[in-house]
């Protein structure tokens, strides 16, 4: 089983005169890492960083695994696959030639993905792809090729900028199943906006606002961090009148209604108060009420209102 280990000492990354990355001290490990945030938070800097594309002003990052016992400092171009948001296919050969041009690079042999590398055609529907131009494929396809590539160099750690980008529901679940089931060969960094897929998938996070470190942890330990407290309110026909008056009365939290049940979410979110409103508001409403551990899709919607000074 893979994991790695990642460790920041007074690391500073900077473009020009504009620090991206400030980063005190940080230690962590785990099987798929997601590094999320805001536009702009230093996440794509930080992948950057990673695989040895930026240098750091100052201080270090490290970056090692551990399999069956044994660590190993990780190099990229040895040890690191990438696949960028957009996917990267030349534009004017086939799939098939991109294909075999990194099998030549990596292994030697311009047909490795039919041997060894042939499970993963199946994994991520290549075949259908083979023989059209790179300037043919979506944005799905494109990303669908680069992963399919990045698996073919059989990499210790394997960076994602935005992997669900482009992708239907069905990719999507596809992807996300991909990725978990590889996580016993090899370690992930995941750089995403979709909240829903990461509170499934990783095993740790990391939080960026404004390149510095606003959280780090397992999700239940940083969904907690960002959002303190989340109330379930489950109840009936009223849900909506419901939904409405929590709306406007908890406007500093994050308020959702799924069906018959509403969410409140927030440092000021408090049950006593929730029910003394309702049983002014709503005095027919028979609420049932408690306390929740809150969603990270909730936490990262709050967290990120408040950096806004929303």
């Amino acid at each position: 089983m893979a994991q790695i280990l990642i460790s920041a000492q007074n690391l500073n990354v900077a473009y020009e005169q504009h620090v991206a990355l400030a980063i005190p001290d940080l230690s962590l490990s785990g099987k798929i890492v997601a590094v999320l945030g805001h536009n702009g938070a230093g996440k794509s800097t930080f992948i950057k960083t990673v695989l040895g594309l930026l240098s750091p002003r100052s201080g270090t990052l490290e970056i090692n695994s551990i399999s069956d016992g044994k660590k190993l400092a990780l190099l990229a171009q040895e040890h690191m696959a990438f696949c960028p948001e957009n996917g990267s296919v030349f534009a004017d050969i086939s799939v098939e030639s991109y294909i075999k041009m990194w099998c030549r690079f990596k292994h030697g042999d311009p047909n490795y993905y039919r041997g060894l590398g042939a499970r993963y055609i199946e994994m991520l529907s290549i075949a259908p792809l083979l023989k059209k131009l790179g300037r043919t494929l979506s944005k799905g396809q494109r990303r669908r090729v680069q992963t399919f590539v990045g698996f073919l160099l059989d990499p210790k750690l394997f960076l994602f900028d935005e992997p669900f980008d482009g992708l239907d529901v069905q990719r999507t679940r596809e992807l996300a199943e991909i990725i978990s089931l590889e996580s016993d060969l090899r370690a992930f960094i995941l750089s995403s906006h979709r909240m829903d897929v990461v509170e499934r998938l990783a095993d740790y996070l990391v939080i960026l606002q404004n390149g510095c470190v606003a959280a780090h942890g397992t999700v239940t330990q940083v969904s907690a961090a960002l959002c303190y407290k989340s109330v379930l309110i489950s109840v009936g026909q009223d849900s909506a009148s419901i939904y409405e008056t929590l709306r406007i009365q908890f406007q500093s939290c994050v308020v959702n209604r799924i069906g018959d049940q509403v969410t409140v979410s927030g440092a000021d979110c408090d049950a006593t108060a929730i029910i003394e409103l309702l049983k002014k508001e709503l005095p027919t409403a028979t609420p049932r009420i408690e306390a929740i551990q809150p969603s990270l899709v909730d936490a990262m919607t709050y967290h990120l209102r408040v950096a806004e000074g929303g």
